[in-house]
C-alpha cells in the first residue's frame, strides 16, 4: 500500500475521535478529508495529492487536543517482511432495428470497438461524446455508445486515458479507452436494435454494468466497454448510468440521486430480462450503484415474468457502498433470486472509508473486522487486489492483480469459488468466506 493511501486511510479512521476532540472545528477538516478521498478516487496527480494531504496533517498537528492522536496515526509503520505488493497508477452512425450493431476488431491494431447499449436518467448536454450527458437529472433515455478499447499494451483492468505526466495531451485509440460516439434512440428502436444485435451474438447473454458515485457518463461507458473486452464477454454489454454529479464534493447529492433513480433502473433491468430475447443476464454494480441494484433485487422474486424470460445468472456486488446492516436485511429478501450472488469487499478502498466517515457505520463492501458474510452470498475479501478497477477512477492505487481475473471464472466459465484458482477458503462452516492467495 502506498504511503499516501496509508495516511489517508489512517486519518479517515480517526474521524470519530477527531470529531470529539475538535468540536466545531471538525466539519471543515471532515470536508477536506472527503474531498481528498474523492480526488484519490479520480486518480489525481499523486504528487499534488500528497502535498495537500501533508498540509492538512500539519494543520491537524497544530490543534492541541488532536495533536497526539494524529501524530500516532501518521507515524510510519514498523517494517515488515513478506511478499512485495506493487501499487501502481494506474457518433455511432444512425441505427434502426434493421441495422445490426455489433462489436468489431481491427486485426492490425488490435483495437476493439464495443457498442454499449445504455439506459440513463441524465439530462442531455451538447453533441460531443464527452458531454453528451450531464450530471443533472432527467427522464429515462436510451441509446448506444461506441467505445474503442486497445488490447495491446494495456493491462487487464486499466481504464487508460491521456496523462500529462506521461506527456500525453490527446487521445490515442492504440493506447486509450475512448468514448467515440453516442446516439440517443427511442425506447422501441433501442429495444429492437438490442434484440437484433443479441440474436447475432455468439451468446445470447447480456452483461449490465451499474457504476458508482463520482462517475460521469463518459467514464461509465468507457468502464463498461473495458470490462466487456477484458472479460472476453461474448454477449452484449449494457450500461445503466444514473445521474451521478461526477463531483467528489457532491456525495450527498449522489446519494439522493441514486434513490431517485431506482425505479428507472428497475424498469431497465426488467427490459433486459424480458424484452430483448436474452438467455442469461449478468449484472455488476460498483460502490453506490449497488443501492439501486439491491433495492431492485428485493422485489425480483415477486415479479411475474413472462414465459421465455432470461435467467438472472451472476449478480456481483463490487465494494458496495450501502450500510452493512441494511445489506443484511435485504439479503434475506433477495436470496435465491439469481444463480449466484458474489460480494467483493476490501479494507483499502478510500471511497468506502470516506462513506463510513459520513454515515458512522460500516459499509457492506468493507473487509477487516467489518467483513460481511451472509447466507446466499459468496463473500470474497479482495483487499489484496483492486476493487476500484470496476468503478471509481482510483486505479492509481490499484495493484497488478484485478478482480476481473476472478470475474472471468465467475461469469464466463461459471465456476464456483472453490473451483477458481486464485481463491482460498477461510473461516469455518458457520462463517465461510474467500480471499486471494498470497
Amino acid at each position: 500500500m502506498s504511503e499516501t493511501l496509508r495516511l489517508l486511510i489512517a486519518l479517515l479512521d480517526l474521524g470519530p475521535g477527531l470529531k470529539d476532540l475538535l468540536g466545531d472545528k471538525w466539519p471543515a477538516y471532515s470536508d477536506e478529508l472527503l474531498e481528498l478521498a474523492g480526488r484519490a478516487g479520480r486518480g489525481d496527480d499523486p504528487v499534488e495529492l500528497r502535498r495537500t494531504l501533508d498540509a492538512l496533517v500539519q494543520r491537524l498537528l497544530a490543534e492541541a487536543p488532536a495533536a497526539e492522536l494524529v501524530e500516532r496515526a501518521v507515524r510510519p509503520p514498523a517494517p515488515t517482511f513478506g511478499p512485495e505488493i506493487i501499487i501502481r497508477r494506474g457518433r455511432v452512425p444512425p441505427t434502426g432495428p434493421t441495422q445490426i450493431v455489433r462489436p468489431s476488431t481491427d486485426d492490425v491494431t488490435g483495437i476493439v470497438k464495443i457498442p454499449v447499449f445504455y439506459g440513463t436518467d441524465r439530462a442531455r448536454g451538447d453533441d460531443t461524446p464527452a458531454n453528451y450527458y450531464t450530471g443533472r437529472r432527467a427522464g429515462p433515455a436510451f441509446g448506444i455508445a461506441e467505445v474503442s478499447v486497445p488490447t495491446r499494451g494495456r493491462n487487464v483492468g486499466e481504464l487508460t486515458g491521456p496523462s500529462w505526466w506521461r506527456l500525453e495531451f490527446s487521445q490515442d485509440p492504440e493506447k486509450h479507452v475512448i468514448l467515440m460516439a453516442v446516439e440517443m434512440l427511442g425506447r422501441d428502436v433501442f429495444t429492437a436494435s438490442l434484440a437484433d444485435s443479441l440474436a447475432a451474438a455468439d451468446q445470447r447473454d447480456v452483461l449490465i454494468f451499474v457504476h458508482g458515485y463520482n462517475v460521469s457518463f463518459e467514464d461509465a461507458a468507457r468502464r463498461a466497454a473495458q470490462i466487456s473486452v477484458d472479460l472476453k464477454f461474448a454477449g452484449r454489454t449494457l450500461l445503466y448510468s444514473w445521474a451521478s454529479a461526477a463531483d467528489p464534493k457532491q456525495y450527498t447529492v449522489d446519494e439522493d440521486t441514486i434513490e431517485w433513480s431506482r425505479e428507472h433502473f428497475e424498469a431497465f433491468f426488467r427490459l433486459a430480462l424480458t424484452e430483448i430475447g436474452a438467455r442469461e443476464v449478468h449484472v455488476i454494480a460498483h460502490s453506490m450503484g449497488n443501492r439501486a441494484l439491491i433495492n431492485t433485487l428485493e422485489r425480483v422474486r415477486s415479479w411475474q415474468l413472462p414465459p421465455g424470460a432470461a435467467t438472472l445468472c451472476q449478480v456481483i456486488f463490487a465494494a458496495p457502498d450501502i450500510g452493512r446492516d441494511r445489506f443484511v436485511q435485504l439479503a434475506e429478501k433477495f436470496k435465491g433470486c439469481a444463480r449466484r450472488c458474489t460480494l467483493y469487499a476490501s479494507s483499502s478502498d478510500v471511497a468506502l472509508m470516506a462513506s463510513r466517515l459520513v454515515h458512522g457505520y460500516p459499509r457492506a463492501g468493507e473487509a477487516g473486522p467489518a467483513l460481511l458474510v451472509v447466507d446466499g452470498v459468496d463473500t470474497i475479501d479482495a483487499s489484496l487486489v483492486d476493487t476500484s478497477l470496476v468503478g471509481l477512477r482510483h486505479s492509481y492505487f490499484g495493484s497488478k492483480r484485478s478482480i476481473l481475473n476472478d470475474m472471468f471464472g465467475l461469469i464466463v466459465q461459471q465456476l464456483t469459488p472453490d473451483q477458481r484458482f486464485d481463491l482460498q477458503a477461510t473461516g469455518d462452516a458457520l462463517r465461510k468466506y474467500w480471499n486471494y492467495r498470497a
